[in-house]
């Protein structure tokens, strides 16, 4: 365990809320860290330094950064858990896995050097994929550290229970909620880690009637009251466009392609290859799985569309949304040859910038990187799926409840909670037998909150409305 020295956590405290203080100041002394928090909560924000820390501590190739999802890792600059641990979805043992892994010294290699493993939206991830990489990481360790979780690699997990739970995971399934397993409870619930909960509340703070709103969503104590509220906003009429918010991806290429086609100027389509680094004909699929998470190969764009960034650009954050203005072509010379370069000049409202293209690489399980796919970082904007905005805040946001199924538990909070205020939100079709929380969930947290000190009510917890 490396204690962070109080001059080192002094200078990157300032401007965090107090539950984010303390969440710093756990991570710094060492321990395994699971952190908790609403939507808007500042996750993100503590994600950002806690990295940053522990890059200066052990350089970057001691940190990891993962999450289960490529388009949730593609946000933090990270790499699918997956790809980190060089395997595929197949369902196997952890016995089967650690064989795999085994076989590859270079990925054991890699694995024993990560001193931090940061892991975002991991209350996406079952337990049953928990319990096999924390067993590869114990197994692969040096013989004196297998007893001790992950093989002593300090382990941060960041998410929030009562949002969007793992596909096919629900209270009675067979496979579990990532923290429903003794490979959970033996790295953040013993002497070697703990839970902490952040109680701040960031994105929603302009507009409290919103926040308390969300809260009864998240909480699943929403009433007709609530409900009514939120389907007023159908009224809403928005200055700028609005991002539609869609379960399947199929509903969210459709809207996205009719908006684009009734735009009269001309296309302007950026194609992409992907570009592997490796022969081996398994670590090629993986990768290009992988940059399908989160790149297209082909991105058409036309003057006046709607995008959304999914790169950070100078000093506009991924997840903001902006119109193309224009489509630009500038000659550069690379190894003594003229070559033309496009780019997009984008309005995102308080500053007008050139998005140029940018690499998405894709690692194996040794950090190497294996592919890489040179695309432009946009996304057209009328409409993307709720999983892929999860971790985004949209401008403006429409839902309407009656054209998709929403079956998943805290999907509706995870859908509402994109928008910073009511004014930002356009609903309708929302009934409460779409709001689904799992009782699961909602008793592991309220336990953590206690555990933490935090009263359930001074998190947002309401009373139950009618």
């Amino acid at each position: 365990m490396v204690v962070m020295n109080e001059e080192s956590v002094a200078a990157i405290v300032p401007e965090l809320d107090g539950s984010q203080q303390l969440a710093l100041q756990r991570f710094c002394q060492g321990s395994n860290l699971a952190l908790f928090g609403r939507a808007g909560s500042g996750k993100s924000e503590m994600l950002r330094r806690m990295i940053a820390v522990a890059h200066g501590k052990w350089g970057a190739d001691a940190v990891a950064v993962a999450a289960l999802a490529g388009s949730a890792s593609s946000l933090i600059g990270g790499q699918t858990l997956h790809s980190l641990f060089g395997m595929d979805t197949r369902p196997l043992s952890r016995e089967m896995w650690l064989r795999d892994v085994l076989r590859r010294p270079h990925v054991c290699a890699r694995l024993n050097n990560i001193r931090v493993l940061f892991v975002d939206e991991v209350c996406s991830i079952p337990s049953s994929l928990l319990d096999r990489f924390g067993y590869v990481m114990r197994r692969i360790a040096a013989p004196h550290m297998q007893h001790v979780p992950f093989g002593g690699c300090q382990v941060v997990a960041v998410g929030d229970p009562l949002q969007a739970a793992p596909v096919k995971v629900t209270d009675t399934s067979v496979d579990r909620m990532v923290f429903d397993c003794c490979m959970w409870r033996t790295t953040f619930e013993g002497h070697h880690g703990v839970v902490s909960c952040l109680t701040g509340c960031h994105r929603q703070s302009g507009d409290m009637e919103f926040q308390k709103l969300l809260d009864r969503v998240r909480w699943g104590r929403a009433g007709d009251a609530t409900i009514n509220r939120i389907n007023d906003t159908w009224e809403t009429r928005f200055t700028c466009t609005v991002t539609k918010l869609r379960i399947r991806k199929v509903a969210v290429q459709e809207i996205n392609q009719m908006k684009l086609s009734a735009i009269n100027t001309p296309e302007h389509t950026f194609e992409a290859t992907d570009v592997f680094l490796t022969d081996d004909p398994r670590a090629q699929k993986q990768a290009a799985a992988t940059l399908r998470g989160c790149v297209d190969l082909v991105v058409t764009l036309k003057q006046s569309a709607v995008v959304i960034l999914t790169r950070k650009v100078q000093d506009v954050v991924p997840g903001s949304r902006g119109v193309v203005r224009e489509v630009i072509t500038r000659e550069l010379v690379i190894d003594d040859r003229v070559c033309q370069v496009k780019g997009v000049m984008c309005d995102f409202g308080s500053r007008v910038v050139e998005v140029s293209i940018a690499r998405f690489p894709a690692y194996n399980s040794a950090g190497v990187e294996v592919a890489y796919c040179d695309q432009v970082p946009l996304l057209l904007g009328w409409a993307i799926t709720v999983h892929r905005a999860q971790g985004l805040t949209l401008d403006a946001v429409e839902i309407d409840f009656r054209l998709d199924t929403w079956s998943t538990c805290g999907l509706v909070y995870t859908a509402l909670s994109r928008a910073r205020s009511l004014s930002a939100l356009r609903v309708r079709g929302l009934r409460r037998d779409l709001i689904r929380v799992s009782r699961l969930a909602l008793a592991y947290y309220e336990s953590c909150l206690r555990e933490s000190g935090v009263a359930p009510e001074d998190d947002g917890r309401p009373s139950i409305e009618a």
